[in-house]
């Protein structure tokens, strides 16, 4: 249209003809088409490596359960140590005053009755230390734990929205598909 008091052009038409507009409709649903199908690759690829890390998280929490069960394992260990270097430290009390008793013939055994007490203290003064590292060991593996769980969760919670997306995109290429069939019958 033109505009006689300006001469200016105001409007133009244009004519599309059906099948003009079916060829447009046939090349916008086969883009689509490809684009989704592109997009349902890469969210096939990322399902698969949801589904690794899935995997890997639960052989860790399975290392993690290992660790613990060692580390009670050591706990026990050291009990026994302590018991052991009880028994010994009366062993050694025993000696010192069996060679007492035997006078100037168990002073050599005296010696050693003196030393089996020492090293029976420092044994036992050992356990403490040995039980405050499992104890840390411990804490760490039930820090590790939770995070694992949570990240178990999360991907968990990763693998669910791939599948809702899938899904999604499943729905939307069907749509492309009755548009092209459309598109072709026009």
């Amino acid at each position: 249209m033109f505009d006689e008091g300006t001469n200016e052009v105001v409007a133009a038409f244009s004519v599309t003809t059906p099948k003009e507009i079916a060829v447009t409709l046939r090349n916008m649903s086969s883009n689509l088409e490809n684009n989704l199908t592109g997009i349902s690759s890469t969210i096939q690829e990322l399902a698969a490596s949801a589904s690794q890390i899935h995997a890997n998280q639960q052989n860790l929490n399975t290392t993690i359960n290992e660790i613990t069960a060692l580390s009670e394992k050591i706990n026990e260990v050291s009990h026994f140590i302590k018991e052991i270097a009880d028994e010994t430290k009366m062993l050694g009390l025993n000696a010192s005053i069996e060679a007492a008793r035997a006078g100037e013939f168990g002073r050599g055994f005296g010696v050693v009755a003196n030393e089996i007490r020492r090293l029976s203290d420092q044994s036992k003064t050992t356990i403490p230390k040995i039980a405050k590292l499992t104890e840390d060991i411990i804490a760490k593996v039930d820090e590790s734990n939770k995070k694992s769980e949570n990240s178990l969760s999360a991907s968990q919670e990763q693998a669910a929205a791939t599948e809702e997306i899938t899904a999604g995109i499943e729905e939307i290429t069907s749509t492309c598909e009755e548009l092209n069939k459309i598109a072709h019958s026009l």
